[in-house]
């Protein structure tokens, strides 16, 4: 597949793309602006640097690069594919940047977008690899980053097949910024320009727990007291129905446990409900307020929250690992000290899931059962136990941070240059 190709099927496919982000807006506290999507919105004002976070996990990301371009005076405009990012963006960084939708990825409003905001470079977060904002971002002499590269086993596999489009468009970029060694290897392998690749560590070790983090943390608390807390962090479909039975019979040890289940998507957040009270799981909806004395269950149904949840548990299960998904980030909980379990599937991470193993600061499983049982031992842990893994914690993240800094030295000599 060629780029004229891509563009020819992207334009055929605008209708459905369009009912898609519809779709999308449905139960997301933010809508998408179709306006934007399709060019047809006021344009936005310019700005120094552009950045594109597709989503949550990656606006998460973005976060210690936006607050520190702030610090040094540039505000930058921040795109989103989804409502969902548009929400946590909002959530974290209020009024303090510019948020757009992207355009779809077609050349003529790519071009019209560009010429808009006139960044100085643009930084693309993680996986984004649009062909022609690439192009025309190379046509009006733009550099782009592609920061926190991250690229599976699956998603190469993926991009492989398409190599008369993957590999003119990965040498566009000026550089790749990738977490890993692993990663690196892979973008060669597509045709990336190999000395435009670096190793720069992941930004998402430099991401601090700040002082209002540790407020809200507090008023939780108020509502869980000295129970025993387990999270289970989100989770895809089948893992909730997988994981509670075994949870379920932790209550004859802990009587008082309390689980909080966070699941990945939205759309989920009814279907776990329903779940629950077909399990005659006495629950409550984090929307409607907290647990009482009698909540076994309570569902985060809200945006924006799970990382300062990770801060109320004794132990943490990493979802999207039971099932052939690949798995989330376990760093979020490692910030709050707490320890993690994930099970067999965690392609999307997986040297750092073997770097924090190696670490002592997270365990891996088989099986829900297997999951359940080392649950059991991080709750029975003694307190000097808990000690010696906050300090692992603490060790492991401190010696993988400073990737952050690094990205802002490249920005900031574009934006002064």
């Amino acid at each position: 597949m060629t780029r004229v190709v891509y563009t020819a099927l992207l334009a055929l496919l605008t209708p459905l793309l369009l009912i898609r982000h519809l779709l999308r807006s449905r139960r997301a506290p933010v809508r998408v602006r179709l306006g934007e999507v399709m060019g047809w919105a006021a344009a936005p004002a310019p700005a120094p640097v552009w950045i594109h976070a597709v989503s949550v996990g990656e606006v998460l990301a973005a976060e210690p690069l936006i607050r520190g371009l702030l610090a040094s005076g540039v505000r930058p405009l921040v795109s989103t594919t989804t409502p969902t990012g548009a929400a946590m963006l909002e959530e974290r960084l209020g009024g303090q940047v510019t948020h757009r939708f992207l355009p779809l990825d077609l050349p003529w409003l790519q071009r019209r977008f560009l010429r808009a905001v006139r960044p100085r470079c643009v930084v693309i977060m993680e996986t984004e690899i649009w062909p022609n904002l690439l192009a025309q971002a190379a046509r009006a002499q733009v550099p782009v980053v592609l920061a926190n590269a991250r690229l599976s086993e699956r998603s190469a596999r993926r991009y492989a097949r398409i190599p008369r489009l993957i590999g003119p468009t990965l040498r566009q970029f000026d550089w790749i910024a990738c977490r890993n060694e692993l990663d690196r290897d892979r973008f060669v392998g597509l045709g990336a320009a190999a000395d435009r690749l670096t190793v720069n560590g992941d930004i998402k070790f430099d991401i601090h727990i700040d002082a209002a983090d540790r407020h809200e943390v507090d008023g939780l608390r108020s509502w869980v007291g000295a129970r025993p807390v387990v999270i289970l962090a989100s989770t895809h479909a089948d893992e909730e129905a997988r994981l509670l039975p075994g949870l379920r019979d932790l209550r004859d040890e802990y009587p008082d446990l309390l689980i909080i289940i966070a699941p990945r998507h939205p759309q989920r957040f009814g279907e776990v409900a329903d779940l629950l009270e077909r399990a005659g799981e006495p629950f409550v909806r984090r929307s409607e307020g907290g647990p009482g004395p009698a909540t076994q269950v309570w569902l985060l149904d809200t945006l924006g929250e799970l990382k300062r949840f990770f801060g109320l548990a004794d132990a943490a299960f990493v979802g999207g690992s039971l099932v052939p998904v690949g798995g989330h980030n376990p760093l979020e909980a490692i910030l709050w000290h707490c320890p993690v379990v994930m099970g067999p599937h965690v392609d999307n991470f997986e040297q750092l899931v073997a770097s924090m193993q190696a670490a002592s600061v997270l365990q891996r499983a088989g099986d829900p059962a297997e999951v359940v049982a080392k649950i059991r031992a991080l709750l029975a842990q003694a307190p000097a136990e808990r000690d010696a893994l906050r300090a692992r914690s603490v060790a492991f993240l401190q010696s993988h941070q400073g990737a952050t800094g690094r990205l802002l030295q490249y920005l900031e000599a574009r934006v002064s240059g």
